[in-house]
């Protein structure tokens, strides 16, 4: 008997067939992992089961019926719940509302706080997260905010649960509070399918796994009867083996390009000593949360920051990201959808974006040379293979892993000599990630200084020449050749090295993550003309590069700050007054200056809230030149 049955299923989307007779069944009391590159059909699978679409062929039978006119409320209705990446709680909202959003309990039509937080509370425990239920989802976390999907999820008492990605935004403990529900679901007799692009997840919480590529089932197989380079083989037509490049010569680095002395970020990290080779692949290691993002944020003038920086042997000052880009440092963030693309813009007006003043005749940046702007899209889509049904297509509706080639592509006609990534292959498929790591190989070859953060411990050791590992906002063991180990990497991370190397680090907290649960971090905004009220920070991170780069030249907004999903916060914070990017470069039609966004989805991202305790101890005194934050921004407080 199997609860759910996609029988011959097909699918086409303007002629394109994404799904070419599709089937495979899941069973009840079974975790089914669904394996595929982005672009295999996974998702389009799942829209399907969900009620989203419709197949052109083939038919779903669910609970031995087959389903006619299937919809998302008529498949919720019948016990199907599922979590995705992408977010549909509402950040405005409270956690216990989000969590029975649109069937909220009422008594005589009134519903009542008090009664709603109560029901919310056995979830929320369940799923292991510990918050005030009536604390607004646009103050947590990211991965607590997907943990209070989940929670939403099993509200719906599901008999099969679809989980979509749903552990990418998440650090360990979450992931295995995760595991604990798809177990204790799978114990009662449901049913789960399960997606994920980390390998080690789908092998540990599933019974059978099923391979999807190109839109077609390659295999079904037993989970004790294969193993990564199986179905990595059934994935993409490789083995394993070929995932990462040859690593850099084993000789001693020549001259650093960038010296980073006794770097401290408030609440963050501390003394943070680092040195940037041309040629090498530096790896900031460590659990999450223990200051590695603010330490990319701070070099390129995110992060209020104290230290010595040297570039080239010279002391130099970066405190905003206009003065790390004349710099020729880059920055790829960690969250691609609101800090790295301008989504609802195409493809094409995003690769363009950091190269407008080159685009622009006699940099006049109102006109920009079409002939030109399209030879260098059309030119970086074919290097990275971006996989887009036309430059013209929007951001939003590429798969994950050509949004990441998307935010890493624009920046290379700028020609970086250190290149700054945050969790670079975060959801994307191994396929794409093999891409990624070659492409920062020969970027590194080419003399580029390339640090990057990562969750992965497999992607650290198979990448990086190096890896600092970070440990309560300090770095405390330095791994590298023989040395570079998983098994060692995991043992620094998890018990602080063989000794604080650097610093104490014991008031260190990330302030993504802050003690209250509260959206933490700095929030550095770089555009004062962009933000209306100075109360708090303007809680939009994403910065536009444009306005980053030399000087304004007369155009109007130039410093103004890309936040397309950022709105205002709460104590005063205001960034509702953000600038379109290209409307402030005038490249839209008709724009005559900044136009404000409008940003009706935008998170209520209130100013971070730090937590009891002193600071970080900085730099000692005399010792670090004192380098600010980006003009106007606010650390947290």
């Amino acid at each position: 008997m199997t609860v759910l049955n996609v029988d011959q299923v097909s699918k086409s989307f303007a002629g394109n067939r994404v799904l070419r007779e599709v089937s495979f069944d899941v069973r009840p009391g079974e975790v089914l992992a669904l394996v595929g590159e982005n672009g295999a059909g996974k998702s389009t699978v799942l829209s399907l089961i969900t009620g989203l679409l419709s197949p052109d062929s083939g038919r779903i039978v669910y609970d031995g019926e087959p389903v006619r006119a299937w919809s998302p409320h008529r498949a919720r209705a019948a016990g199907i719940s599922s979590v995705h990446q992408e977010l549909s709680l509402n950040p405005h909202q409270t956690v216990a509302e989000n969590v029975f959003l649109g069937a909220w309990p009422s008594r005589r039509g009134l519903v009542r706080a008090r009664d709603l937080a109560a029901r919310a509370r056995p979830l929320l425990e369940r799923v292991g997260l510990d918050v005030d239920p009536g604390t607004r989802v646009g103050r947590l976390p990211l991965g607590r905010q997907q943990l209070v999907e989940l929670a939403k999820a099993l509200a719906g008492e599901p008999r099969l649960l679809i989980l979509d990605e749903a552990t990418s935004a998440l650090d360990e403990d979450q992931v295995q509070a995760v595991f604990r529900v798809v177990r204790e679901l799978r114990d009662q007799g449901g049913s789960v399918v399960f997606v994920s692009h980390r390998m080690a997840e789908l092998f540990a919480v599933s019974d059978r796994l099923t391979v999807l590529k190109d839109g077609e089932v390659m295999a079904t197989r037993k989970r004790d009867r294969t193993d990564h380079d199986d179905i990595v083989r059934l994935m993409v037509g490789r083995e394993l083996s070929d995932l990462f490049p040859g690593k850099a010569a084993a000789t001693r680095p020549g001259d650093p390009l960038l010296r980073v002395r006794g770097l401290s970020v408030p609440r963050a990290c501390s003394d943070i000593d680092l040195e940037l080779s041309p040629g090498r692949i530096l790896g900031l290691g460590g659990l999450q949360g223990q200051g590695q993002r603010e330490v990319l944020r701070a070099l390129f003038g995110l992060e209020r920051h104290t230290g010595q920086l040297e570039i080239d042997g010279r002391p130099c000052r970066i405190a905003s990201p206009r003065e790390a880009i004349r710099h020729r440092i880059a920055y790829v963030p960690e969250d691609r959808k609101t800090e790295g693309l301008h989504v609802a813009q195409s493809v094409r007006a995003n690769l363009a974006l950091t190269n407008l003043r080159q685009l622009a005749p006699a940099r006049r940046l109102s006109t920009v040379v079409r002939g030109a702007e399209a030879r260098l899209v059309a030119e970086l889509i074919g290097t990275m293979r971006i996989k887009a049904s036309s430059p013209d297509q929007e951001a939003r509706r590429l798969s994950g892993g050509n949004q990441q080639k998307v935010a890493l592509a624009k920046w290379l006609p700028t020609e970086p000599r250190v290149l700054l990534l945050a969790e670079p292959t975060r959801g994307i498929d191994v396929g794409t990630k093999r891409e990624i790591y070659h492409l920062l190989r020969r970027l590194a070859d080419d003399g580029v200084a390339v640090l990057v953060t990562s969750g992965d411990t497999m992607e650290l050791v198979g990448l990086c020449d190096e890896v600092a590992v970070m440990y309560e906002g300090s770095i405390v063991e330095r791994l590298a050749g023989g040395e570079l180990t998983e098994e060692s990497l995991v043992r620094a991370s998890v018990t602080g090295g063989a000794g604080a190397a650097q610093g104490t680090g014991a008031d260190a907290l990330d302030g993504v993550e802050a003690a209250d649960g509260s959206s933490g971090g700095a929030d550095a905004v770089v555009a004062p003309e962009a933000v209306g009220d100075a109360g708090g920070a303007g809680g939009a991170d994403v910065v536009d590069v444009l306005a980053a780069s030399d000087g304004a030249d007369g155009a109007d907004g130039a410093d103004a700050v890309d936040a397309p999903g950022a709105a205002g916060g709460d104590g005063g914070a205001r960034g509702a007054d953000a600038v379109d990017v290209l409307q402030a470069a005038g490249r839209a039609d008709g724009a005559d200056g900044p136009d404000a966004v409008d940003a009706p989805e935008a998170a209520d991202v209130p100013h971070a809230v730090a937590p009891a305790g002193p600071p970080s101890a900085g730099a000692p005194a005399g010792a670090a030149e004192r380098t600010t934050g980006a003009p106007g921004s606010v650390a947290s407080a």
